[in-house]
């Protein structure tokens, strides 16, 4: 079993009483820097498809993510960066703002094969949706559950979501820790605890299958894995793959993951959070879960955020674009 990690045992009183200790607000350099390389944007007709990192660079934020990263990585695991007018960005412009801002914490990965490449767009599509793994169209409350990624071999390592447009009301977001679900478990239910380091089978969204070709990916809930206590965990995946790999959940399966939302459900465990226009929440996608509550929309359409997924940089090809500016501003 792993070693109790300090840093990400927390609750949500933890939280709010450190909640301005989660928040990194830009300088006015690095706003400087974003409202320059939009303008070269819109100029050059570039969209968020066709942006290269060269296209967008803030050296002024370069110089704080090797603290960011750290706070992601060994910290808290959330970023909420402030200080960007959402008011003064189209929708396009906020969807190459999010992509500009991301590839500095990681690595951006796709999230589909289309126009949802680079982002996904949040927002209630006023649609039915019948695919539960695609709860991010809808209104609906989310459960709690990681990003487990569709289209490449391992998850995101951090999930971001700049918020264009908060809800009329509702929308929070949750977050809750890893660890502290770990320690819950191992106080209330040590019986239980076991069964959550065994493999289950991930079904992915209707519209993706996974990169090997198999109907179904297989994983534990809780690992360690170099030192980090990780999790994946999507109960509308869980419950459908465990069935096509044709090894349905048996009963005390059913019951530890019962028992696990029950305590997902716990508000006195997670960070509750009501992002604002122009705020971006980063957050470790492989320690923490993270849900949403239901919204009331508009006739504008309501919430408006945007999503991207990125692996540590030291995953994958590509250049580290923070280690770039470092180099060629003298960064210190």
């Amino acid at each position: 079993m792993p070693n109790i990690d300090v840093a990400r045992s927390w609750s949500s009183q933890t939280l709010v009483r450190e909640q301005d200790a989660l928040v990194y607000q830009l300088p006015r350099e690095a706003i400087a820097q974003i409202d320059q390389a939009l303008g070269f944007a819109r100029a050059n007709g570039l969209t968020v498809e066709t942006m290269e990192q060269e296209d967008f660079r803030i050296p002024a934020l370069a110089r704080a993510l090797p603290d960011l990263r750290h706070r992601l990585d060994a910290g808290r695991g959330i970023v909420i960066l402030r200080g960007l007018d959402a008011e003064s960005f189209s929708e396009a412009d906020a969807e190459i703002v999010t992509w500009g801002i991301g590839n500095y914490f990681g690595r951006p990965i796709r999230q589909g094969l289309e126009k949802d490449r680079r982002f996904f767009t949040v927002t209630d599509r006023g649609v039915e949706n019948k695919d539960p793994t695609r709860i991010g169209a809808t209104a609906k409350i989310s459960a709690m559950h990681s990003d487990n990624g569709c289209l490449e071999p391992r998850p995101p390592c951090y999930v971001g979501l700049f918020c264009y447009r908060q809800a009329v009301s509702g929308g929070e977001s949750m977050l809750i820790s890893a660890q502290t679900v770990h320690d819950v478990i191992a106080d209330e239910r040590p019986d239980l605890l076991p069964l959550f380091f065994q493999e289950y089978h991930f079904r992915p969204p209707h519209l993706h299958v996974w990169p090997a070709g198999e109907p179904t990916i297989i994983k534990p809930i809780l690992e360690a894995h170099s030192d980090e206590l990780r999790i994946h965990y999507a109960r509308v995946m869980i419950e459908p793959g465990m069935e096509l790999a044709e090894t349905p959940l048996n009963d005390v399966q059913r019951e530890a993951l019962d028992y696990l939302d029950s305590v997902l459900a716990r508000e006195d465990l997670y960070f509750q959070y009501q992002l604002n226009d122009g705020e971006m929440l980063i957050f470790n996608n492989l320690a923490l879960l993270h849900g949403r509550k239901a919204f009331t929309s508009d006739h504008n359409g309501g919430r408006i955020l945007k999503r991207i997924w990125m692996w540590r940089r030291h995953i994958g090809p590509g250049d580290d674009p923070v280690a770039l500016d470092h180099a060629e501003f003298g960064l210190k």
